[in-house]
């Protein structure tokens, strides 16, 4: 008799282990979820952070270009003008040269009237004054005495200008030729300062196109990291998509296993009651049928109404009021008002079920059960008091309005049959 008193009760035990386990395996699960979700949105923050500094890169690399073309004009520009100076110091030579033929010419001219003159001069020396007076006075006429007497003052006078002349013509070809010289050496000048100019642009143009270059090597490393953060991000929510849907399963899983649990709780109960009543016939041969089974029946009521008689009577608190709103809006925040609400009745359907915490707190706080809870999401939003925009569902699933009577609910992925409202699919 003891040994079957043991075998009854082992089994509802190893039911009760296999259910643990089955709960500690969907924690695991979740912990990876949460894992995986936090890995996610790192690697969204990467991608972010990666396109400001591709974009950060790519400014620099237009502000470099433009500068580079600014600093090439300024080259053909100066260029160009070096090319002119040029011009115009072969110009100013070829004129200075010219001004030395034009001298030497004089010169040469100047030297003929010269030796003109000299003779002209020793004639008059040689011959005196008397021999000139002499050919004036023997003269024919008057007419002829004034012409000779012209004559040689014309030849005086001649020679006085030539000699006027020259030291004129000397005068402004070295005047020239100074010019000129002057100009050329300015021009020199500025052929150098032009080459100075055009070499420090130079260099300061292939030192931009160095950053440029280095500028475009970061942008192409930065777009290949960014491609390399792209596909572990695709990875990862594909990881993510397969937890999701062993998650489901398991939760599915767990679910037949509670109700196959309770099967199981509610046979063994028969059993126990019909040995009981079977006892109670041979301890009391001489008690009626009926009053046996008003006994039996009162007594079973109280078995399989405990988890009604335990929703019925739970008293929430301002506590709880709070928890309920706050992981409403965590999991339904953006959902409907009937999205919300079946997220509460889910919460308080565990509360009232023998396979959950009996309490919203203990329901909440369950290892890995809600990801908000894992993610430290539902800390954050309890600690502002942001699920007051929920406070009004939340007291009404306290008032008993529930409209679904489902344990579990998911983001709707199209992988699990169940109640699809809004973005959730409850089952």
């Amino acid at each position: 008799m003891l040994q079957k008193r043991n075998i009854r009760w082992l089994i509802p035990a190893v039911c009760l282990c296999i259910l643990c386990t089955s709960q500690a395996r969907a924690g695991s699960i979740q912990d990876r979820i949460s894992h995986t979700g936090n890995k996610i949105n790192e690697l969204e923050g990467e991608l972010d952070r990666t396109d400001q500094q591709v974009h950060t890169y790519q400014q620099e690399q237009q502000l470099l270009e433009s500068q580079i073309s600014d600093g090439q004009a300024k080259i053909s520009r100066i260029s160009g003008e070096l090319d002119n100076t040029l011009a115009q110091i072969k110009t100013k030579q070829e004129e200075i040269s010219q001004t030395q033929v034009d001298l030497a010419h004089a010169q040469e001219e100047c030297a003929q009237q010269y030796e003109q003159m000299k003779k002209r001069i020793r004639f008059m020396y040689e011959n005196s004054m008397d021999t000139m007076l002499i050919q004036i006075l023997e003269s024919g006429s008057l007419t002829e005495a004034l012409r000779r007497a012209e004559y040689f003052q014309s030849v005086v006078s001649y020679d006085r200008d030539k000699l006027e002349e020259y030291k004129a013509t000397t005068k402004m070809i070295a005047q020239t030729k100074k010019q000129l010289v002057a100009e050329e050496e300015a021009l020199h000048g500025l052929e150098q300062e032009q080459s100075a100019q055009l070499e420090q642009i130079d260099q300061v143009v292939g030192e931009l196109k160095n950053s440029l270059r280095d500028k475009m090597a970061q942008i192409q490393n930065s777009q290949a990291l960014r491609q390399k953060y792209e596909q572990e991000l695709e990875r990862q929510k594909a990881y993510e998509a397969e937890l999701e849907r062993q998650k489901a399963q398991e939760d599915l899983k767990r679910q037949e296993e509670i109700r196959r649990q309770k099967e199981e709780l509610a046979r063994q109960r028969e059993l126990e009651e019909q040995r009981r009543q079977e006892e109670q016939q041979r301890q009391q041969q001489q008690a009626s049928q009926q009053s046996e089974s008003s006994s039996n029946e009162t007594e079973s009521s109280s078995g399989t109404e405990a988890d009604t008689a335990k929703s019925a009577c739970y008293t929430a608190s301002a506590g709880d009021l709070e928890l309920l709103s706050t992981i409403i809006f965590c999991e339904a925040g953006n959902q409907s008002y009937e999205g919300q609400l079946a997220v509460g009745s889910v919460i308080m359907n565990r509360v009232a079920s023998s396979s959950f915490p009996n309490s919203i707190s203990g329901v909440i706080y369950q290892g890995g059960q809600f990801s908000p809870v894992a993610s430290g999401r539902f800390a954050q939003a309890l600690a502002s008091g942001e699920g007051s925009s929920c406070r009004a569902v939340a007291q009404d699933v306290l008032n008993g309005n529930r409209n679904v009577d489902c344990l579990y609910f998911r983001v709707n992925n199209g992988l699990i049959d169940g109640l699809v409202i809004g973005d959730h699919v409850f089952y």
